[in-house]
């Protein structure tokens, strides 16, 4: 994820940009959230869980076939968090008392939202409407959704969340919906592991 947060910025000043705020802004689209981009980033945020749990049956079919069934040594939680979650343990690890834990997922948190929001709707959507004009965000949404090969069985579930959060982010032209999104679909498993080192 810091790959991709530092790829953004690269390519953004290989594209020629000066590092100064404003056009930084502009660039990225980190422009003010106005009432109708909150009201969309909420929509986005009820699709995905939606999508999510209507096509999760999808799931346990791909995990039977090869190209789609997970790699033996991922830890349960990994494969199914619904189902093998176990307070105070993640990965087959107790957390109980490992504070530093916290500052690491912390960080690697604000890497993967950063980073992957910067890199696809930031830096690429803008680039991608230049060339596949209001198209875009399919091109966008399909190439997001299939970087999450690393769990394969949850491609169908993903697709439809990950069309309309670039359709959405292209409509209203602000990257800070998709960072807004992304944060809060991935913020429970941060409350979960501070609970689980509290204990």
């Amino acid at each position: 994820m810091f790959m991709f947060f530092a790829g953004s910025l690269i390519a953004y000043k290989l594209d020629g940009h000066p590092m100064e705020k404003q056009v930084f802004i502009s660039r990225f689209r980190l422009g003010r959230m106005e009432k109708a981009d909150w009201l969309w980033a909420l929509a986005m945020l009820l699709f995905a869980v939606l999508s999510l749990a209507i096509l999760s049956f999808t799931q346990p079919i791909l995990k039977t076939l090869p190209f789609f069934a997970p790699h033996p040594e991922y830890p349960p939680d990994m494969v199914d968090m619904a189902k093998n979650l176990t307070a105070g343990v993640l990965f087959e690890m107790p957390l109980r008392g490992e504070w530093w834990l916290i500052g690491v997922y912390f960080i690697g948190w604000l890497l993967n939202i950063f980073g992957e929001e910067f890199w696809y709707r930031g830096w690429m959507l803008p680039r991608q409407e230049v060339a596949f004009g209001k198209n875009a965000w399919m091109i966008n949404g399909l190439m997001f959704n299939f970087q999450h090969t690393f769990q394969p069985w949850n491609m169908i579930a993903m697709l439809p969340g990950s069309l309309f959060l670039s359709y959405a982010v292209q409509r209203q032209g602000k990257t800070w919906m998709s960072i807004i999104w992304h944060g809060l679909l991935n913020i429970s498993l941060l409350i979960f592991i501070i609970q689980g080192v509290i204990g």
